[in-house]
Order: structure tokens, then C-alpha cells, then sequence
């Protein structure tokens, strides 16, 4: 009676840990990543990091996190020169294979990134919304393992302020695009 008991406890906790393994073959992907932006040799190379969550089959969500123009050092004699931007972007795309380890990716992206610069006593703040299209490649190397290039032609308007003596208010509209390269776990 007692192996009878044993028979069926293991038999029990066999079927569970095979299905929980089916269930986590079966979950969503995700990826997450480094990438560099606009590569310039001379030093000043803005990057960023991102995270992808499958939504469906060839869907996925992204959030992007980036950085640039990030500067700070003495320049002449007395000048103090303090630079950095930070943004964040959040779209979907959409993925189709090209072949087994090649996918081709594409989507809409809306950003928002905020700027501070300051020389000596002189600050400006900026603020600068934009929409892009994210056109990609991705190839895998392995289930884990991926590189992918990127492009995100995109257009926004920003604001400028400058506060102090010579409060000023500036509209800045613009058409970017930047190439970037990137490395990419998935999971």
C-alpha cells in the first residue's frame, strides 16, 4: 500500500514539473539590449539601452532608454561646460523572418527627451518630443544571442528655454535620422 502511495505522489509530481516545463516554452520572449548611436569615432557617441516583450506571434512592445551629447570638462582657461540629455521612447513592432536567423522589423516609436546644458553661470533646459519609425535588422546567432541595426527617421518639435537675465523661449522643429548598432539578449 505504501508503494502504491509513493507510485502515485511521483507520478503526480512527474506530470506537473513536465507541464510546467511546456508552460515555460510556450511563454513570451523577451530581449534586452545595448546599442550605439550614430558611431563617431572622435568620442562623442550617444547610446542606449532597451527592453522588448513579445505581445503576440511577430509583435513585440519596446522601451528605449537613451543618452547623448553627455560632456563636462574646462574649455579655455574659465569656461565650465556641463552637457546632457536624456530620453526615453516607447512603440511596437512588428517582425517578419527573412530567413531562419535574419528578421526584418519595422514600427512606430513616440519619444520624449530632456536636455540641460550649462557654461559658467548661463543654464538652457530643452524639451523635445518626437515621433519615428523604427526600420531594423536582426540576425541571431543562437537562441540567446542576437545583433540587430537599426534606423529611426522621426520628426519632433522642441522647446528651448533659457532662464536668468535673458529669459527666452525657443521652438525648435526637426527631421532626424540615426543609425544604430546593438547587441541583444534574449530571454
Amino acid at each position: 500500500m505504501n508503494i502504491k502511495l509513493l507510485y502515485t505522489i511521483f507520478i503526480a509530481i512527474a506530470t506537473l514539473s513536465f507541464s510546467s516545463l511546456q508552460a515555460q516554452s510556450a511563454g513570451k520572449k523577451r530581449e534586452v539590449g545595448v546599442q550605439l548611436n550614430g558611431i563617431n569615432f572622435g568620442g562623442f557617441n550617444s547610446f542606449s539601452g532597451f527592453y522588448k516583450k513579445q505581445l503576440n506571434e511577430n509583435k513585440y512592445r519596446r522601451v528605449r532608454f537613451f543618452s547623448g551629447n553627455l560632456f563636462t570638462g574646462v574649455v579655455g582657461e574659465d569656461d565650465f561646460r556641463f552637457n546632457l540629455n536624456l530620453g526615453a521612447a516607447i512603440g511596437r513592432e512588428k517582425r517578419r523572418a527573412l530567413d531562419t536567423r535574419l528578421d526584418f522589423f519595422c514600427g512606430p516609436e513616440f519619444a520624449f527627451s530632456v536636455g540641460f546644458q550649462s557654461i559658467n553661470d548661463d543654464t538652457a533646459f530643452s524639451l523635445f518630443p518626437s515621433f519615428g519609425y523604427v526600420l531594423g535588422l536582426q540576425h541571431s546567432f543562437n537562441e540567446r544571442w542576437a545583433i540587430n541595426i537599426e534606423t529611426i527617421p522621426s520628426i519632433g518639435v522642441g522647446v528651448v528655454l533659457l532662464p536668468g537675465d535673458n529669459d527666452q523661449l525657443t521652438l525648435d522643429a526637426g527631421i532626424t535620422n540615426s543609425v544604430a548598432l546593438g547587441v541583444v539578449r534574449k530571454f
